[in-house]
Order: structure tokens, then C-alpha cells, then sequence
């Protein structure tokens, strides 16, 4: 009996640059983003928000099961990747959405999702991180 490989998800593979990167200039499938928003807890509305697309523009790109466009793209699996990243030290997505929403004092005082918002700012965010997970404040 043959098995069919099943290829992964872009959430699922969020830490695979090259794929990643490969999806983001195809044109991220939106319905990858709702996929993710549904695990991660965030509302059509919130997902919008935090990939900056009006939310109008994002309920007719979902409604056509349309593609991001590449910037989207790019803020979306930020968003992902950095979801991702912290779930992996928070364990909960309740945890992680609190998290994500708490004004930091090693980011000036700003949100780590406001933060993120560049991928400078979100490396930075990343190395945070790093730094609660080995304990260096």
C-alpha cells in the first residue's frame, strides 16, 4: 500500500525559511492564516488587525479563499513564527495571547505584537525569548 505525503502546513513548517519564504512569494492562501488564528485563539477581526489588513479587505480575501499578497504574507507568518516561538515556552495560546499583550520593559515598554510589527522588531522579540527561556531578564 503506497502512502500519500502530506505536506505540511505553512504554521507547521513556520520555521523552515526556505519553504516559508517560498510560500510568502506564491501568495500566502488565507485560509492557512484562519487555520492558524482558529489554534491560536484570535478572532477574524483580531487576525486582521494584527497583519494589517482591513478588516473588510481580509473577510472578502477569506470569503474567495484568496492568496495574501506578499507583504501580508510576510506579516502573517511573522505573526506565526512568533506565536509559535513563545507558545513553545508559554504552553498555552491563552498564555501566549496574555504574553504577547503585556507592555515589556526590555522592548521600551511596548507589546511584544506591537513590537513585532517590523521583523527587526520582531528578531527582537525573539531574542526575549531566548533570554526568559534561559533566564536572563
Amino acid at each position: 500500500m503506497k502512502t500519500r505525503k502530506v505536506k505540511p502546513t505553512t504554521y507547521e513548517q513556520i520555521h523552515d525559511n526556505h519553504a516559508t519564504a517560498q510560500k510568502v512569494e506564491e501568495g500566502l492562501p488565507v485560509m492557512e492564516v484562519v487555520r492558524f488564528g482558529k489554534q491560536a485563539g484570535y478572532t477574524s477581526d483580531e487576525l486582521a488587525k494584527l497583519i494589517q489588513i482591513p478588516t473588510r479587505t481580509y473577510a472578502r480575501r477569506v470569503a474567495d479563499k484568496a492568496k495574501l499578497k506578499v507583504h501580508e504574507g510576510e506579516r502573517a507568518t511573522r505573526l506565526m513564527r512568533i506565536f509559535d516561538r513563545a507558545k513553545q515556552l508559554f504552553a498555552t495560546e491563552e498564555n501566549v495571547r496574555e504574553w504577547l499583550q503585556t507592555e515589556l520593559p526590555a522592548l521600551g515598554w511596548r507589546t511584544p505584537v506591537d513590537y513585532a510589527q517590523t521583523e527587526p522588531g520582531a528578531r527582537e522579540v525573539e531574542n526575549v525569548i531566548g533570554r526568559i527561556e534561559h533566564g536572563v531578564f
